[in-house]
């Protein structure tokens, strides 16, 4: 399906031209008007009459494109873009559930198209080089959950590879030698590919990589359950806690293991067991400077804060296994 981008570039002129010509706007010259048409017919592209008529509202507003609301970090950023958005008089547009690239395509050249000077965008099935022009031609695009290196100041990226190795590393100085990691689909294929790194410091150790069920009452494969693993990693804050729940009741006494889950919350000592805390509020934080009018370039990528914490029958294990208390 071609884009907006695509007639761009076969009539050799911006994207701003091209929306300007769609939407009539503003003048735009006669040549320039000829070679977009020409393109547009070309490709026989089809314009976003509903981002068309949208432009009919003079106060463009910030956007967000995301997979779920639900989602913890996008539900804390829709909560402080939202009070923003209001205390300024301007409307706040949100869509999800993109479901394929041409979706995603179809609800980012929506926005793009009305002239929001900032876009908060979660990709899932964009190839990468299409997501990187698309970064290239609007700086205000902020892209979560995705990370181009050369766009990294548009990127608000939590690196889950490196906040994994913060657990595994505890786990290796502890004396564990077969470590199962638990995580979600959306999470598998970046875990996966670095595991699978022939320089990969995650060598130190045999790790099984299981993927959890979505059913919180029923997450564990047969795999992990049988696995001659003597600690686990789950990388789902959403399952961490039935995760534990099930290994304790499936594994009790008899397989003594090590166990560190994710949160989303912030650091908290009452915890059940060691956990790897994910920054949401700080990323949040970011995000909303970069969509603001401030423009603030995202500065890092985030990884997860590890908080230790254990049971007497995990200190009594971790002491039969030679870890230093």
């Amino acid at each position: 399906m071609p884009t907006i981008i695509d007639v761009a570039k076969k009539a050799g002129v911006s994207v701003a031209t091209v929306s300007r010509i769609i939407n009539q706007t503003t003048f735009v010259s006669e040549a320039k008007v000829e070679k977009v048409n020409q393109a547009i017919k070309a490709l026989n592209f089809i314009p976003n009459y509903h981002a068309q008529n949208l432009t009919n509202n003079p106060k463009i507003g910030p956007a967000m494109i995301v997979q779920s609301i639900q989602d913890p970090l996008t539900a804390t950023l829709l909560k402080a873009l939202s009070a923003e958005a209001s205390s300024n008089s301007m409307p706040l547009h949100l869509v999800s559930g993109a479901h394929s690239e041409a979706q995603e395509i179809e609800m980012l050249e929506n926005y793009l198209s009305l002239g929001v000077q900032s876009l908060y965008f979660e990709s899932v099935y964009m190839e990468e080089a299409r997501l990187g022009e698309f970064m290239r031609l609007h700086p205000g695009l902020l892209v979560a959950k995705r990370y181009l290196p050369s766009y990294a100041k548009q990127c608000l990226h939590l690196d889950i590879v490196t906040s994994l190795w913060l657990a595994v590393k505890l786990l290796v100085e502890h004396g564990h030698k077969h470590i199962t990691v638990m995580c979600e689909a959306q999470q598998y294929c970046a875990i996966e590919q670095a595991l699978s790194h022939i320089d990969s410091p995650f060598q130190q150790a045999n790790i099984t990589l299981s993927r959890l069920s979505h059913d919180p009452n029923d997450c564990l494969s047969s795999d992990a359950l049988s696995s001659p693993a003597s600690a686990f990693i789950c990388l789902s804050a959403r399952l961490s806690w039935p995760v534990w729940q099930q290994l304790k009741e499936q594994l009790g006494c008899t397989n003594p293991f090590e166990f560190i889950g994710s949160s989303n919350n912030a650091a908290d000592s009452k915890a059940s067991y060691s956990t790897l805390y994910y920054p949401v509020q700080a990323m949040a934080q970011q995000a909303l400077s970069f969509l603001s009018s401030q423009q603030q370039a995202i500065p890092k990528v985030f990884m997860a804060q590890l908080q230790e914490r254990y049971s007497d029958q995990e200190l009594g294990y971790l002491s039969d296994l030679g870890a230093t208390a």
